[in-house]
């Protein structure tokens, strides 16, 4: 009993701990505050995202593949509820008489979208499209202002006139000053083999007129891609009728992604089977499609718990100086404590206890503000914005409605005990040190 009441002793008349106990709690606050920010954050891209995808879609098709071939064989599967076909190229858009810009490097995209004139051109049959995903809905979001929407009906490439119509993302259109009506010219190239066997690039273009707008919630991808009719795509592409380089899959259970997707790869490689040992088409997830988008929000996630986890070691080596400068001016109680018959164990229970109660309070305290401040960030926000004119984080950059949280109890009990073991070992070594005193040495100083 000695041991706690010493312990408690020692710790209230010793202000200097709180500074141990405020570091603790500092720590464990921020990794529960910015992980959850992070986590919700990508739950919220993640939503995005699937909106602006199909559950599943075939990819890699050579360019021999035929639509009526695949789709005969894939709608055959018990979880296909819808398929829809796809022709995909890329290009530079721009008004006509303005050159547009260098494309970007390789793999480079925005998360906003739209700020360069690189785009995938998709081509799409409107009804299958809105069939397997929520193109429909893409036209009729109610964010689209009404002077910039597509022609209502089931064609919304639907013009006055035979010239071939586009669909850009409402941000695009913005940003470009675009109305349905507007003419835009598509600049692509495509290669073909000469006579000699020679690769040759032809550069060619394509005017085109802006049928409206749509709008998912993923802002990357409204930036990115444009639509016009299968047909328009496959003449610039010189390809033949019935040719298909993507097909989109909508199934009926998604919780069996991943087996109808194998499934399904079965019966591609099946149908494109030319007895040459080689494997045609691939079925992919919208998660695996969207991949390196999503693992690089998971990358930053993981970068900040590190920085965040060095806080929590430097507020250990703070409480590590605090209990050892406690241990040194104790060094005379020490003394009396042994000769009085407290054994070295007793004494290291005494000093482990103030560092164990001082982690304690600190997880303690750090865990319920933080949960509380990751709950209320939104509003913290808002009053933050409100009091000094500061938006720590704009909301339109990345298309939400509210800060986004995610609390996730495993992380919580990750956070926990990691600062309990911290806490322990930074007690420990000083409660040690005050264990092998000499009992001599440390009455002879008092």
């Amino acid at each position: 009993m000695y041991r706690l009441f010493l312990a408690i002793r020692y710790l209230l008349t010793r202000p200097i701990n709180l500074l141990g106990m405020f570091g603790i709690a500092l720590s464990v606050w921020a990794l529960v505050v910015v992980v959850s920010l992070f986590s919700g954050f990508l739950a919220v891209i993640e939503s995005h995202v699937q909106t602006a995808s199909a559950d599943l879609t075939v990819t890699q098709l050579p360019d021999w593949a035929q639509w009526p071939t695949l789709r005969d064989g894939l709608r055959d599967d018990s979880n296909v509820a819808a398929l829809a076909p796809r022709l995909v190229h890329h290009g530079l858009v721009a008004r006509p008489g303005v050159r547009p810009g260098p494309p970007p490097l390789p793999g480079r995209t925005s998360l906003h979208g739209g700020d360069q004139p690189f785009v995938f051109v998709i081509g799409v049959d409107a009804a299958a499209e809105s069939a397997v995903t929520g193109f429909g809905d893409w036209l009729r979001n109610p964010e689209i202002p009404a002077a910039l929407r597509a022609p209502a009906g089931s064609d919304p490439f639907a013009g006055a006139d035979d010239r071939p119509r586009v669909l850009i993302g409402r941000q695009r259109m913005e940003r470009d000053g675009l109305h349905p009506g507007d003419p835009v010219r598509w600049t692509y190239a495509i290669s073909k083999s000469n006579e000699q066997g020679k690769v040759e690039t032809d550069q060619r273009e394509v005017d085109l007129v802006v049928a409206g707008a749509f709008q998912t919630a993923h802002a990357g991808f409204d930036g990115n891609n444009m639509f016009v009719r299968e047909d328009v795509l496959r003449k610039a592409l010189e390809l033949p009728e019935g040719a298909v380089q993507e097909i989109a899959v909508r199934v009926r259970d998604e919780s069996q992604l991943v087996p109808t997707a194998d499934r399904l790869q079965r019966i591609v490689s099946r149908a494109l089977d030319r007895g040459n040992q080689r494997s045609y088409g691939a079925v992919e997830t919208w998660r695996e499609r969207n991949a390196p988008f999503l693992a690089s929000v998971e990358h930053q996630r993981g970068l900040l718990k590190i920085v965040l986890i060095v806080i929590m070691v430097v507020a250990a080596f703070l409480m590590l100086a605090t209990l050892s400068m406690m241990v040194t001016e104790k060094v005379a109680d020490i003394g009396i404590l042994t000769a009085m018959g407290g054994t070295p164990a007793g004494v290291t229970q005494v000093f482990l206890a103030c560092g164990l109660s001082i982690t304690v309070v600190g997880v303690a305290l750090g865990l319920s503000t933080g949960c509380l401040t990751a709950v209320y960030l939104e509003e913290i926000r808002q009053g933050l914005r409100w009091a000094t004119g500061i938006d720590l984080f704009p909301l339109e950059v990345y298309n939400l409605i509210r800060v986004p949280c995610r609390i996730e109890p495993l992380w919580l009990l990750q956070v926990a005990g990691m600062a309990l073991a911290t806490g322990f070992v930074v007690s420990a070594l000083p409660a040690l040190r005050a264990a092998r005193h000499d009992p001599l040495v440390s009455l002879r100083g008092t």
